[in-house]
């Protein structure tokens, strides 16, 4: 869990601060009232915060002398304050924090809400500049910097085509549409042969574009365009509310894509992406086995112990099959107590002893010291297609014959060629 180092000494603020900041998730409000707290938490080995919010005004530092303890600590630094200073606004900004809010209604709130998070995620995100100009490239970087994306450069097109797949979650790439001896044009094409606009952000930038390039870099599949010329401020404003956009489609994605209960993939899912999985297999003359897989009697656990017991099951037999599941595997939870995954790479043999090491889990979680101990012995059923069938349909349905067959074989089976 995340920590942000929260310095306000108005017991008023720092408790509504707390409580919006609360509902994010993954992390935790630890607060100070004076610089002198402050720098006593900064000197905890324990206490390793991802962010600091810091208010100007303190007993024992009125005149923002905060800022300096938390930069000093190397921490990205916003600033949520009542005091509005133009000149000490922008030596603020040039000391490096990473924003300057005013305390002035519920919106700035939001807004401060909204930026802790941006910034937390940023840690994990990879981005992308490509411009020729050693220059303007330094300071786009230390803006995106700020912000603690993981920042990247590439000084012309070919070097930037190769790295996009050396990244380990590229999000974000920001483009000089004027580049020597290729336009951005080209450049941007590339990167779209690669990433659609739900799963990474260009941002185009120019010294010198005109209103009918810009439109046409837009509808090319740029998601914004900005003038080099553009504050600071508007530059990471707009950075965040694509980043920001990018995130919810995710979430709206998983939303549509998994089951909520279990976590894993639901059916839609699985004959979606599923069936590609499976065609590449089969382009490439690799086996894949599909298993289906149900839990014997979940009917009498929702009758004897609640149904909150039954969800309980389905969610841990869900983080189960995750864990056991080869690196490559898609599992899916096809409704009520029917699951299947797909081993791409496996025959049935392989099947067989994935669902031996899932069987050995499912023992342990019902066990005596098991978190599912009060259920008594749950068991499931499984059936394995052939592991050459042509395509996932054909697989499915063989497997879940070879189900019916370990169902009235007796239960607690696995069924395969």
């Amino acid at each position: 869990m995340g920590q942000v180092l929260l310095v306000e000494d108005a017991s008023f603020f720092e408790r509504v601060i707390r409580r919006q900041l609360s509902e994010l998730h993954g992390l935790e409000v630890v607060s100070a009232a004076t610089r002198a707290e402050a720098e006593a938490l900064l000197a905890r080995p324990d206490f390793k915060p991802v962010v600091a919010l810091v208010d100007l005004t303190l007993p024992d530092a009125p005149d923002g002398e905060i800022v300096d303890v938390t930069l000093s600590a190397n921490l990205p630094t916003i600033v949520f304050s009542g005091r509005f200073d133009e000149k000490l606004r922008h030596t603020l900004l040039n000391k490096g924090v990473v924003d300057y809010i005013l305390k002035d209604s519920p919106a700035s709130l939001t807004y401060l809400t909204t930026l802790v998070q941006r910034v937390h995620a940023n840690r994990h995100i990879d981005a992308l500049v490509i411009d020729d100009s050693r220059v303007d490239t330094e300071v786009i970087a230390r803006r995106l910097s700020l912000y603690q994306l993981r920042v990247h450069t590439a000084p012309d097109h070919t070097t930037a085509i190769d790295m996009l797949d050396t990244f380990e979650n590229l999000r974000l790439v920001v483009l000089d549409y004027v580049m020597p001896r290729v336009d951005g044009f080209e450049v941007l094409r590339a990167v779209r042969g690669r990433f659609t606009m739900n799963e990474l952000a260009v941002i185009g930038l120019s010294g010198k574009a005109g209103p009918e390039v810009i439109a046409r870099f837009l509808k090319s599949g740029a998601n914004d365009f900005l003038p080099k010329s553009c504050t600071p401020e508007e530059f990471m404003l707009r950075i965040s509310q694509n980043l920001d956009m990018l995130d919810r489609i995710q979430t709206l994605s998983g939303m549509a894509h998994n089951d909520a209960l279990s976590g894993l993939s639901n059916r839609r899912h699985l004959f979606s992406e599923g069936n590609a999985t499976f065609e590449r297999c089969r382009r490439a003359g690799e086996d894949v086995t599909v298993a289906a897989i149900d839990i014997d009697t979940f009917k009498s656990v929702n009758d004897r112990f609640g149904h909150e017991q039954g969800d309980e099951l389905i969610r841990l037999f869900g983080m189960l099959l995750r864990e056991h599941c080869p690196q490559r595997a898609f599992p899916a939870r096809l409704g009520g107590d029917e699951f299947c995954v797909l081993l791409p790479g496996l025959l049935p043999a392989g099947g067989v002893a994935f669902i031996d090491k899932v069987r050995k889990g499912l023992a342990e979680l019902t066990g005596r010291e098991g978190p599912l101990r009060t259920l008594g012995n749950v068991t499931i059923s499984v059936g394995l297609s052939n592991g050459n069938e042509a395509n996932l349909q054909s697989a499915m349905r063989i497997a879940d014959m070879r189900l019916y067959e370990a169902k009235h074989g007796g239960r607690n089976r696995t069924v395969a060629s």
